[in-house]
């Protein structure tokens, strides 16, 4: 081959490694500058969370302290006065009752102060133990993990995915039979919650409303894998799997 051929040829491949350089290293910035991007996108999403949990927790706080104690004091006073009209009294007390229950139950949607005060198991169990009640389901709680070194922002989390779940299955399932197993295993812990409901599809849980996508980005903020199996012959089962790690 001619020189001058052979000198061309040199320079269009070392021309072409260096348009595949320049090609490899425009990709790879592209790459970490997603990556980046994905990861501001996953911190701001924790942070709006944790911002809502602790304006639930808030909100709890002014229903059951304020409001609360005020309707109480409201129901002594009625109690107190003397008044001829028996009947009249009998409802302005049933009504300050009633609507004292009804903050009970929003404030409790919240976030419990079980919580802060006893821990995630027990307020897990008084969870099951208040669904099976009001919802007249047979259920089975089997919890055995130490969440004593828990941070409480995750435990948070935690019992709002579980709660999150319970819930779907008994509005949308209509199941009889709610099941919660929790246990740590290795450096995991692993959480399975099942019910006997008609079950969906599970290829398309993620396109399920806000309150599943919450579900998927409370695990995402805990690490945590989550597995859901469904059919209409058993119901479905959630697996999820939280390194221990990412709990304290």
């Amino acid at each position: 081959m001619h020189p001058e051929t052979t000198s061309h040829y040199t320079i269009l491949i070392a021309g072409l490694v260096f348009l595949a350089v320049i090609l490899a290293l425009f990709s790879l910035g592209l790459f970490f500058q997603y990556r980046l991007r994905l990861q501001e996108y996953e911190a701001q999403l924790a942070r709006e969370i944790e911002l809502i949990d602790a304006e639930r927790k808030r909100i709890h706080i002014d229903l059951h302290d304020e409001i609360g104690s005020g309707l109480a004091s409201i129901g002594i006073l009625v109690q107190q006065q003397v008044s001829s009209d028996e009947a009249i009294q009998k409802k302005i007390r049933d009504q300050v009752t009633s609507m004292r229950s009804k903050i009970k139950e929003i404030a409790y949607d919240f976030v419990p102060t079980t919580l802060d005060t006893q821990g995630l198991s027990i307020t897990l169990k008084a969870l099951i133990d208040e669904m099976t009640y009001s919802n007249n389901i047979t259920t089975k709680c089997a919890i055995e993990m130490d969440d004593t070194l828990f941070n409480p922002i995750k435990s948070i989390h935690i019992y709002r995915i579980i709660k999150e779940v319970l819930i779907n299955s008994l509005t949308h399932a209509q199941c009889k039979q709610m099941a919660c197993f929790i246990k740590e295993e290795q450096k995991f812990l692993i959480v399975i919650l099942t019910d006997d409901g008609i079950g969906f599809n599970s290829n398309a849980i993620q396109a399920k409303g806000t309150g599943v996508s919450h579900i998927y980005s409370r695990a995402k903020i805990l690490r945590a894998s989550v597995d859901v199996e469904s059919s209409r012959s058993f119901g479905t089962r959630y697996t999820i799997k939280i390194p221990l790690e990412s709990l304290v």
